[in-house]
């Protein structure tokens, strides 16, 4: 069978995704990225980096560092250490496990552009080769503390130009300059010069690897551990001298002028020159992007002759484990070295400044700092992955750019009812597209599954799958349309000669006689085939979608949803396996309804349908987060957490302003902590506060909404929250008067109105507060107030008296949480137990004075617990001294100590 073509697609969207952290700010930027196996590493002007990991795109983590402006950054093979350059020249390595810090700086190359940085293969050392062709090595050390027992960087040797690109393979370095390649030999510190003719300009080279890293033998292993104590500047070898053993090395790539790559032995030999500028005399791929359903559809390109190209390829990648990457100002190239064939190559892209490769991804940066993701696949993989994943208009646009190779490679029979819909693309519905592609996508997996496929030792496996991740992709999608027309094709299925194909025909008959000994797990299976159907049309939810076209999605689903519920109901059998899967379903149809609902279509609507579904799915998302009473009302034995979508909520409280009260009550009992939103609004409209609202907040414990009660109160309602508070004391539902219980039989706990008194000094001041404090110990006698409520009415009161607004909390739990911390050096500490001691007659306990090792007595809301500029914990002791920490304006705190040693003023977090 023919080998399909490659494509290049982007239906990964990761621009966005990375720029989510820095959205906020305008003058955060990044300069420079790195993608691992199971990581996205970008440097930015602040000196920090953004961690991110790679599938799914998400953002994991800031690290701050305050050496300066990130210029590179990568990340170690094993993935445990980050390499950054910086704009100055600096080198720094960071320590991501256990807990990201940095551990190591080196100065080698102070006031210099760096280049290049690569990591040997055991990620024990770290190379870096900057404009002037110093090139230096970082060994990291093997204990972890900052700084302590790290050997210091040393230079290896200075070449006759700028470092283009360095590459290692155990124990060799490959140096590409401005004019030409070195092999540098780090166990016996020699290096010598690749081929003898110079050029003139930036080009790559690497080393083929095609292996994975199992793979690495263990000679090259042993000989990296003798590295660690034979660094010094390396000696320039002539040619012919070396005594590398070449076969324990892969093979080595120039670049050179004129579309050419030199195959280089491991002793600097040039063995072959191999020449692509005829055969880039082909036309550019178009790359495959999501179009749902444009005008026209993208159109590959229709030129059959494309004039010779002379490419200086400027930096060179292994992709998919076999060919070779490159990208210049004209676009990106792929090529397959050991052919010197051109697989493709595409001119979208004219504007890249940095690209890397993962498996068959590439990553690419532009100049104006956009991100993208493209990916190589084989032509019917990527149908495949398409037709699978409901992309009906991508995958039929896909057949017809392509359709010149389909009708080489498929039956013209079934790529010609495709093509022949080329005229009417627009007209076709979404079912119709699937009823077109299905017999060709049917064809495209049947040969899938009949190509054998050879594994790395020799075995050939017929009908295996595919190893790389877009051909697994293939294999696990098989089954699916295959399934469909099972029933009613078994009787036409002829029995396959091929052995393998035996077992596997039989074992599809044994599937299905078990599925008539057992029919529930037929059924189990026609529900999930159902769900399918609902799930591709949750899919098409989108934010752009117009009122129109949201109603009649949402009418659709709660018809299917509807349908399968009542024609599956008979099956007792299978009732908890339906309602599990079920209300899977609508978690993902309400969550989905949630986060691409348009808040201007919300807040302008007048279709009841659609306001009636959003509340529907909001209150389904948080109703879990309070019990009730078996009357209904709500109750609630912890702190109400802020419910998901609250901007949703929100807009639907401001819909329910216009209708009766009724709504709004029954909204906020579906999800107690929108009373806390509510409250506002009932006294901005009415004028008054009702008494269901009071019944309601006292039954819910909230303490933010109690406190925005109490100040409303009038005399009337003063006796009632006496009436109530007693009732709520005594474990009674406020709305049927019985008693609830929880757990093993407990009563609720009571409101905790110290809480409620320190929400009202934090926003009323502590004059209101007090005089509240005054009226509710009198309506409700022998309520508990803790004293830390006093204190901080006390010292609030004294900052209010000297102009300053601010409110001390003296409340235990804020002091003891993760959020707030206080500090001060231990001499200061001392001081106030002597004095205290004195006035108050009695002894006083040290602890009393914060929770921190060392403490100012200064309440403070740190953004980090480490100081940027050690990257140590704030409250590490010996860097405390008596200086303790200064805290700046935006959050960030530093030992004052490290402020002293780095000459700092400012916080350097935002330079």
């Amino acid at each position: 069978m023919q080998e399909f073509p490659y494509v290049l697609s982007e239906y990964e969207e990761i621009n966005s995704l990375l720029y989510k952290p820095i959205n906020s700010t305008q003058r955060i930027k990044y300069t420079c990225f790195n993608t691992s196996s199971n990581y996205i590493i970008l440097g930015s002007t602040s000196g920090s980096i953004y961690l991110f990991s790679r599938k799914p795109c998400s953002f994991l983590q800031l690290i701050p560092l305050s050496e300066g402006a990130v210029s590179r950054v990568l990340i170690s093979p094993d993935e445990r250490t980050i390499a950054l350059a910086t704009a100055r020249g600096a080198v720094c390595l960071v320590s991501l496990k256990p807990t990201p810090k940095l551990i190591a700086v080196s100065t080698e190359h102070i006031n210099e552009q760096i280049n290049s940085l690569c990591w040997n293969d055991s990620s024990s050392e770290l190379y870096a080769g900057d404009w002037n062709g110093k090139i230096s090595v970082m060994v990291l050390s093997i204990f972890k503390v900052n700084g302590m027992f790290q050997t210091p960087a040393c230079a290896l040797m200075d070449l006759d130009s700028a470092i283009v690109q360095l590459s290692f393979s155990s124990p060799l370095l490959l140096a590409s300059t401005l004019t030409r390649c070195y092999i540098c030999d780090t166990v016996q510190e020699q290096y010598k010069q690749v081929g003898n003719k110079a050029r003139n300009g930036e080009f790559g080279a690497c080393f083929y690897k095609t292996y994975s890293k199992e793979d690495t033998s263990a000679l090259a292993a042993q000989k990296e551990e003798k590295l660690t104590n034979r660094k010094r500047t390396f000696s320039f070898i002539p040619e012919g001298n070396s005594n590398v053993q070449e076969e324990n090395f892969p093979q080595i790539f120039c670049a050179r002028p004129g579309s050419r790559l030199w195959e280089v032995s491991a002793n600097g030999v040039v063995m072959k020159t191999h020449q692509f500028k005829e055969a880039l005399a082909i036309p550019p791929v178009t790359i495959c992007k999501p179009n749902p359903r444009k005008s026209t559809y993208q159109k590959q390109m229709e030129q059959t002759t494309w004039t010779p190209q002379s490419v200086n390829f400027t930096h060179l990648f292994v992709t998919a484990k076999k060919y070779l990457f490159s990208y210049t100002s004209r676009g990106l190239y792929i090529l397959d070295p050991v052919t010197a064939t051109v697989i493709l190559w595409n001119n979208e892209f004219s504007n890249i400044t940095m690209a890397e490769t993962v498996e068959n991804k590439i990553y690419l940066m532009t100049t104006n700092g956009e991100f993208h993701c493209l990916t190589l696949s084989f032509l019917d993989s990527l149908i495949l992955r398409l037709y699978n994943t409901k992309s009906y208009y991508e995958c039929l646009e896909l057949c017809l750019m392509h359709k010149v190779q389909l009708k080489k490679l498929v039956s013209n029979l079934e790529i010609g009812k495709v093509c022949d819909v080329e005229n009417r693309l627009q007209m076709l519905r979404d079912d119709e597209l699937s009823t077109l592609l299905h017999p060709l996508t049917n064809l495209l997996e049947s040969n899938t599954k009949a190509s054998p496929k050879k594994l790395d030792s020799g075995i050939v496996v017929v009908n295996s799958g595919n190893s790389n991740e877009e051909e697994t992709f293939r294999s696990k999608s098989a089954s699916r349309c295959s399934k469909i027309e099972s029933k009613e094709e078994t009787n036409e299925i002829n029995r396959p000669e091929d052995a393998n194909c035996n077992t596997a025909y039989e074992e599809n008959n044994v599937e299905e006689v078990l599925e008539e000994l057992d029919p529930n797990r037929s059924a189990m299976q026609k529900i999930q085939a159902d769900l399918e159907a609902v799930n591709a049309l949750i899919g098409n939810i989108r934010q752009s979608m117009s009122e129109g076209e949201l109603e009649n999605i949402i009418s659709d689903i709660d018809w299917r949803m509807n349908v399968i519920k009542d024609f599956y109901e008979t099956l007792t059998d299978l009732k908890s396996f339906l309602y599990e899967i079920l209300r899977s379903a609508e978690l993902y149809y309400f969550n989905t309804l949630l986060e691409n609902i348009s808040m201007q279509l919300l807040q302008t609507t007048d279709n009841t349908h659609i306001v009636k579904q959003i509340t529907k799915a909001f209150v389904n998302m948080n109703a879990h987060s309070c019990r009730r009473c078996t009357c209904g009302s709500p109750y609630s034995i912890d702190e109400l957490a802020e419910p998901k979508f609250l901007g949703v909520g929100m807009a639907l409280l401001k819909k329910f302003a216009n209708e009766n009260q009724e709504q709004y009550v029954n909204f906020c009992n579906s999800v107690p902590y929108m009373w806390r939103e509510y409250l506002p609004v009932c006294v901005e409209q009415n004028g008054v506060l009702m008494s269901d609202s009071l019944r309601q907040c006292l039954q819910i414990r909230d303490t933010v909404a109690l406190s925005m009660l109490l100040p409303l109160l009038d005399g009337k309602l003063w006796s009632v929250l006496a009436t109530q508070v007693k009732q709520t004391e005594e474990g009674q539902c406020l709305f049927c008067g019985k008693y609830i219980k929880h757990g093993n039989n407990d009563a609720l706990e009571s409101i905790e109105w110290s809480a409620v008194i320190h929400e009202i000094i934090k926003k009323q001041g502590p004059d209101l507060a007090m005089a509240l404090l005054v009226k509710l110990e009198k309506a409700v006698p022998n309520i508990s107030i803790d004293k830390s409520v006093f204190q901080s009415l006390v010292f609030t009161k004294i900052l209010y008296q000297h102009g300053m607004k601010r409110t001390i909390n003296f409340n235990k739990n804020s002091l003891d949480s993760s959020e707030y911390n206080t500090m001060c050096s231990a001499k200061v500490r001392d001081d106030m137990v002597e004095v205290l001691e004195k006035d108050l007659g009695r002894p006083i306990g040290k602890n009393i004075f914060g929770n921190g090792a060392h403490h100012w007595g200064i309440h403070y809301q740190n953004k980090f617990s480490t100081c940027p500029c050690c990257t140590l914990s704030l409250q590490t002791p010996v860097l405390l001294g008596n200086n303790g920490i200064a805290i700046f304006g935006c959050g960030h705190a530093y030992h004052v100590n490290c402020m002293i040693e780095k000459k700092l003023t400012t916080c350097n977090l935002h330079s």
